[in-house]
């Protein structure tokens, strides 16, 4: 009998899965998050700081799904 390799994980739907867990979870923060300058006297429409929070969720989601999926590939 001929013993199969162990079969690897996909990467694309690690990155995409962490993408959108980001994307929410960064949402949420911005949504959820204080009102507040930091005495900056600067102030974001809600609407545009939902927008960058959510651009920098997919980021960094897509980067740690894209970690775990390294990791899970690497084993030995």
């Amino acid at each position: 009998m001929t013993s199969k390799p162990p079969s690897r994980p996909k990467p694309i739907p690690f990155i995409a899965t962490g993408a959108i867990i980001g994307f929410i979870v960064f949402g949420v923060i911005s949504l959820l998050g204080p009102n507040t300058d930091g005495g900056y006297n600067i102030s974001y429409d809600p609407s545009a700081a939902l927008g960058f929070m959510s651009v920098v969720g997919l980021c960094a989601g897509g980067l740690v799904g894209a970690v775990v999926a390294a990791l899970l590939t690497y084993r030995k």
